[in-house]
C-alpha cells in the first residue's frame, strides 16, 4: 500500500510520518519511506569517493558499510518510479512518501494546502490515518490473491470482491477464476492477470519441460525469464 503525505513548509509533514511510521511498525507491518525535496540537494560531496566514482561514469554508486548502504543516482527519478523499485526490491506492506507532488498513489493532505489529484484524507488524526491504511491493506492483501481478471463472473470486479472478503462479507473462493494450482506470471515485475485456464496451461507445459532436465529437483521453486521480442515495426 502507497500513501503520499503532502503540505506546505511546517505544517507538521514529518511528524505525522514519524509517529506513522512508528505506529505501524509497532503493529508488525513492513514499512518503508522516502523523502523528497524541491531543492537541488545530494548526500554526495565534491572529493568523496562516492563522487570521484560517479564524475568517472558510474551511476548509480552504492556506498556500503558496516551499518547502511545507500544507492545514489544523480539524476530525478519520479515518485512512481521510485515506488516500482522500492516496492519490487524490499516489498515493504507500506510505502510512505513525504514531500512528492506527483504520483499516482493516494495521498493526505496536512495543513492549510489545496487539495491535490488523489487525496483520501485531510489533516487526519493518527488513528484514523492508521486504521485508514490497515484496511487498505487488508484488500490488497486480498487482492493479490485474486487472478486480477475482473472477469465479474462473480458479480464484482476483483477490487470489489477483494474489499467485501476483507470486510469478511465474501469468501475468496466466491471467485469464479481462482485456480488451485500456483501459477505467477511476470512481465517487468508486474503481475499478468491469469485464471484457471491459463495457470492450468502454464502448469502442465512448464512441469512437463521440467521433466526432461536435469537439475531439476522436486519441491524447488522454479523461476524462468524471456526477453520481450521487439514489437514488429
Amino acid at each position: 500500500m502507497i500513501i503520499g503525505i503532502y503540505g506546505h513548509p511546517d505544517a507538521g509533514k514529518t511528524d505525522l510520518v514519524e509517529a506513522l511510521i512508528g505506529s505501524l511498525a509497532k503493529k508488525g507491518y513492513r514499512v518503508s519511506s522516502i523523502k523528497h525535496t524541491p531543492h537541488e540537494k545530494s548526500i554526495d560531496r565534491e572529493g568523496k569517493e562516492t563522487y570521484r566514482h560517479w564524475k568517472a561514469g558510474s551511476d548509480p554508486v552504492v556506498f556500503s558499510s558496516g551499518i547502511e548502504t545507500s544507492v545514489i543516482k544523480h539524476s530525478e527519478t519520479s515518485a512512481d518510479e521510485v515506488a516500482r523499485m522500492v516496492l519490487r526490491e524490499y516489498g515493504p506492506d507500506v510505502l510512505v512518501f513525504q514531500g512528492f507532488k506527483g504520483g499516482s498513489f493516494p495521498k493526505v493532505a496536512v495543513g492549510k494546502v489545496a487539495p491535490r489529484k488523489g487525496t483520501v484524507l485531510s489533516n487526519p488524526t493518527l488513528p484514523r490515518l492508521v486504521a485508514h491504511i490497515e484496511a487498505e491493506v487488508a484488500v490488497e492483501r486480498v487482492l493479490a490473491s485474486l487472478p486480477g481478471l475482473d472477469c465479474g463472473k462473480c458479480g464484482l470486479d476483483c477490487r470489489r470482491l477483494a474489499g467485501k472478503v476483507a470486510k469478511g462479507k465474501k469468501q475468496i473462493h466466491d471467485c469464479k477464476e481462482l485456480s488451485d494450482l500456483d501459477v505467477g506470471i511476470f512481465v517487468g515485475g508486474k503481475k499478468i492477470p491469469t485464471g484457471k485456464f491459463a495457470s492450468s496451461v502454464v502448469n502442465e507445459t512448464i512441469r512437463g519441460m521440467l521433466g526432461t532436465l536435469r537439475g531439476v529437483e522436486p519441491g524447488e521453486d522454479v523461476e524462468i525469464r524471456l526477453k520481450a521480442a521487439k514489437r514488429p515495426v
